[in-house]
C-alpha cells in the first residue's frame, strides 16, 4: 500500500500594503510553511524571490481580468501574455512551481468589456511548460464550466491536470461548496479557501465575520483524504492583525495534517516575539 501524503497547505503571497512578496516568504518559511501561491506581483522582483524561496513549493496564479485587467484569453494583450509566458517558462524550476492556476475566459467581469476567446486561451496555455489547474469562477455555472474544462482538456492533453476548487466562488452563488466538493472530488487537484460573506468573495480570514461553513468544509476535505494543494486566499484586515492569518493556517492543518498542526503550533508559540515584527 502506497504511503499517504498529506496535502500541502499554504497562502497566497502578493504585494500587500507596500510589503513585497520576497519579504513575506522569508517570514512564512520561518513559521514552517512549505507551500505558497504567487501571482504577477512577483515579476518586478522575481530574482529576489528566487533568492528567498528555499525549499518552498509554489503555485502561480495566472493574471485575471479583475486584478490585472487582462487574462490569457485576451488577444489584445498578447504582448503581456507573451512576456508572462517567457518569465514563467524560464523561472519554473528556480521558483519550484508545481502548477499554474487559470480562470476560464471571463472578460465580461471587467468594465472595459474586453474581447476574450477560448481559442486564444487554448493557444496561450499550450505554450506554457507547467501543469495547469482550471479554477471555477462565480460568473460561470457548473455546467458551462464543465464544458469549458472538457474543451481545454481535449486541446491541452496531459497539461491540464484537474480543477482548482474555489469554495467561496461556489458559496457566493448559492451553491453548497461541500456537496460540490464531494461531487467533483476525483477531479480536484487544488483548493482555494477563505471565509466570505453570502454574496461577496472578500478573502476573509477564518472567524472574522464570514458565513462560509469553513470547518464543515475542512471536515469534508479530511474525509476524502485529499492530498494535493490547499491555498488560503486570505487577506488580513491589516498587517497588525497577523493572528487571524496564522490561526486560519493552523485551523486548516488541524483538519488535514494533525501532526504538522502540532509541530507548527509549538513552533509559532516559540517564535511569537518575532511574529510581532512579522513584516518589519
Amino acid at each position: 500500500m502506497a504511503d499517504f501524503h498529506f496535502p500541502s497547505v499554504g497562502v497566497t503571497v502578493t504585494k500587500y500594503e507596500g510589503v513585497m512578496p520576497s519579504s513575506l516568504i522569508r517570514r512564512l518559511r520561518l513559521i514552517g510553511m512549505d507551500f505558497v501561491e504567487f501571482n504577477s506581483s512577483i515579476f518586478p522582483e522575481i530574482d529576489k524571490v528566487v533568492e528567498n524561496i528555499g525549499s518552498l513549493k509554489t503555485a502561480f496564479h495566472l493574471p485575471i481580468v479583475t486584478d490585472e485587467g487582462w487574462d490569457f484569453s485576451c488577444a489584445k494583450f498578447q504582448k503581456d501574455i507573451d512576456a508572462a509566458t517567457t518569465l514563467l517558462n524560464r523561472y519554473k524550476e528556480a521558483l519550484n512551481i508545481q502548477h499554474l492556476i487559470c480562470h476560464p475566459p471571463e472578460a465580461g467581469a471587467n468594465s472595459q468589456k474586453l474581447e476574450s476567446s477560448l481559442g486564444t486561451l487554448k493557444e496561450n496555455l499550450s505554450r506554457l511548460e507547467i501543469p495547469i489547474h482550471l479554477e471555477n469562477v462565480p460568473s460561470i455555472g457548473p455546467a458551462e464550466f464543465d464544458q469549458i474544462y472538457k474543451e481545454l482538456d481535449d486541446s491541452l492533453a496531459d497539461k491540464l491536470l484537474g480543477i482548482c476548487f474555489d469554495a467561496p466562488h461556489f458559496f457566493i452563488k448559492g451553491i453548497d461548496p461541500i456537496s460540490q466538493f464531494k461531487k467533483l472530488n476525483g477531479r480536484i487537484t487544488s483548493i482555494h479557501l477563505s471565509d466570505c460573506v453570502d454574496d461577496r468573495d472578500e478573502h476573509i480570514p477564518f472567524n472574522s465575520g464570514g458565513t462560509l461553513p469553513v470547518k464543515d468544509f475542512l471536515q469534508a476535505v479530511r474525509e476524502t483524504n485529499f492530498n494535493r494543494f490547499i491555498t488560503l486566499e486570505i487577506r488580513p484586515v491589516s498587517l497588525d492583525d497577523i493572528k487571524s492569518y496564522i490561526n486560519s493556517y493552523l485551523t486548516t492543518l488541524q483538519y488535514v495534517n494533525p501532526k504538522k498542526y502540532r509541530t507548527s503550533r509549538l513552533r509559532i508559540f516559540a517564535l511569537r516575539p518575532l511574529l510581532k515584527r512579522f513584516v518589519a
